[in-house]
């Protein structure tokens, strides 16, 4: 969702090619997969739990993203846009979310990135987020950050939309029975985010919508601090009370 320097761009336009994938991509993909899956296992929030197996994800071999798509389409009525292996800016990000298409690469990670990578490869997209596409509800939330950005009238009233997306449901934490989980998916996704995210010296705060419009996202490194959700309903009152706010609202 973020623009990136050119250079980035190029190098990972240049990997990966859905149906061009080398074994060791496979390889990658596979101990990504199992790894990720047991270290999410009692800290990932309750969507995420339900919508993973409703993908019907291979572990050992990388995803056919129109197989995916059929899937996913069939349990929510989301589609999954071609991003082309390159970055989008955020107005064709929310344009894409606005119209129920979640945009994902072909793009797979380098061997030596397994714990991080800055770039938002298909691990991240596929493991990451499209466990909560397969649920309506969470579409509908989402699709509403899509329409509200459209919305918007100033360039700050962007930014904090994007952040009020990244700092949630890309990097954030949830309440469920008086417990932490993660509902972000640059968290699920990350083995080395994920767990310096969790260690208690790491600040957590209650998600605050001005604290969080103002707070830069870190796309190259772990972020300082976290916020919490109350709920995954709590998501789509932020927006909402948002829009109110700036006098978005419909």
């Amino acid at each position: 969702m973020d623009v990136y320097d050119n250079d980035v761009a190029t190098q990972r336009h240049a990997r990966g090619t859905a149906g061009n994938y080398s074994e060791e991509d496979h390889e990658t993909w596979h101990k990504l997969c199992v790894r990720q899956s047991e270290l999410v296992a009692p800290v990932a929030c309750h969507a995420f739990k339900v919508g993973l197996p409703k993908l019907g994800l291979d572990f050992k071999r990388l995803p056919d993203r129109e197989i995916m798509e059929r899937r996913i389409y069939g349990l929510s009525g989301w589609r999954l846009a071609d991003a082309q292996n390159e970055y989008l800016g955020p107005t064709e990000w929310f344009e894409h979310i606005a119209a129920k298409r979640f945009p994902v690469t072909d793009y797979i990670r380098r061997p030596h990135e397994l714990d991080f990578t800055p770039l938002p490869d298909l691990f991240h997209e596929y493991f990451g987020h499209l466990a909560f596409f397969t649920d309506p509800a969470f579409g509908e939330i989402a699709q509403r950050y899509g329409t509200v950005y459209l919305q918007a009238r100033t360039e700050a009233q962007q930014l904090a939309i994007a952040r009020l997306w990244w700092f949630g449901i890309e990097f954030g934490f949830v309440r469920e029975q008086g417990e932490l989980k993660v509902i972000g998916a640059g968290l699920l996704s990350s083995p080395g985010e994920l767990q310096h995210a969790l260690r208690d010296e790491t600040p957590k705060y209650a998600f605050d919508i001005n604290r969080v419009a103002a707070t830069p996202s870190a796309a190259y490194s772990y972020h300082d601090h976290y916020f919490i959700l109350d709920s995954v309903q709590h998501w789509r009152e932020i927006i909402d009370s948002y829009a109110r706010q700036e006098g978005l609202a419909d």
